[in-house]
């Protein structure tokens, strides 16, 4: 779950399965995603540490 977006600094955080906080970098969102959406991702370590990549919002019917 997206739990934090800062528009001011260009990054979010998201919430895995752990709860461990991973940032991921607005820049590379392909997709209009907000606080509190469910999204899938894949995590790389990066110098900086975790980071979440190929953010997919996911959608339920």
């Amino acid at each position: 779950m997206v739990i934090q977006i800062d528009q001011s600094f260009g990054f979010g955080l998201i919430q895995d399965e752990n709860e461990q906080e991973i940032a991921f970098c607005l820049a590379d969102l392909n997709e209009s995603i907000n606080t509190g959406d469910l999204v899938e991702f894949k995590i790389e370590l990066m110098a900086h540490g975790l980071t979440a990549t190929n953010l997919r919002l996911l959608l339920f019917i």
